[in-house]
């Protein structure tokens, strides 16, 4: 692998809409929100369980080996999978997975960064898979993370801010560690992605994005909250207010 060229590619772009069947891959899924869409939910799925948790599994998020599906089932996963950028909900279908490794291999690497210790050193579960929180902790991490984080994803798309995107593993050149320490987010970079919902309350207040500003939303979001960091005396409504009058001001002045 050349590290050189993998550290130069961008931390998402944006990917092509598809509109055929999709017949291979792994979708993941967010169960808090199946209800919204309960034929997606009749699917054979594989829960990414952390050991800690096993108590916890209908709560984590699951795998759909779309290769294992039939052709009805294909069909309903990849309806679902299109109509992801458009929905006002949040996710149900987080991501969609090209990896060699098996649904077995995936489920374990993705329960990896589930648990660990966040800010403060407080153990938490951390819902990276989320477009809303990824999207953030792209924008935040450095190339190395971002590598460590996917693993053995060869490209990891999912839909945010009405578009598609995609972000690229290690593939077949991750090498599993025993440790998550080199996907997991610093000490110093814990306040910054805890931000993802306020993040998220901002880019919702802004008008349709267009490909090259959604691209940029995520690092601009995470400058201005940054800047706005410290002043205790606003409320959080005056400092989404705040931002979105940033964030407007950005993207006419460009």
């Amino acid at each position: 692998m050349d590290d050189g060229m993998k550290t130069l590619t961008p931390a998402m772009q944006a990917a092509p809409d598809h509109q055929e069947v999709v017949t291979t891959g792994f979708l993941l899924v967010e169960p808090a929100t199946l209800a919204h869409v309960p034929d997606l939910a009749s699917l054979d799925m594989r829960a990414c369980t952390p050991r800690v948790l096993a108590h916890r599994e209908e709560l984590m998020p699951r795998l759909i080996d779309l290769a294992a599906l039939d052709m009805e089932g294909q069909r309903i996963a990849t309806k679902r999978w299109q109509e992801e950028p458009e929905v006002e909900r949040p996710p149900a279908i987080c991501a969609w997975i090209d990896s060699a490794a098996d649904i077995d291999a995936l489920a374990e690497h993705v329960a990896r960064y589930l648990v660990g210790p966040g800010e403060g050193g407080r153990p938490v579960f951390w819902r990276y898979y989320d477009p809303r929180v990824l999207s953030l902790t792209l924008a935040v991490f450095d190339p190395s993370q971002r590598l460590a984080l996917l693993g053995p994803v060869r490209e990891w798309c999912f839909a945010w801010a009405g578009h598609r995107w995609r972000s690229a593993g290690l593939g077949a050149d991750f090498v599993p560690l025993d440790d998550q320490a080199s996907g997991w987010p610093r000490p110093d970079q814990w306040p910054r992605i805890n931000r993802s919902e306020i993040a998220d309350r901002i880019r919702r207040r802004l008008p349709t994005l267009s490909v090259e500003q959604a691209a940029q939303s995520p690092a601009a979001l995470d400058q201005i909250l940054c800047s706005l960091d410290g002043q205790d005396a606003m409320t959080m409504d005056a400092l989404v207010d705040d931002a979105v009058q940033r964030m407007q001001h950005a993207f006419l002045t460009e």
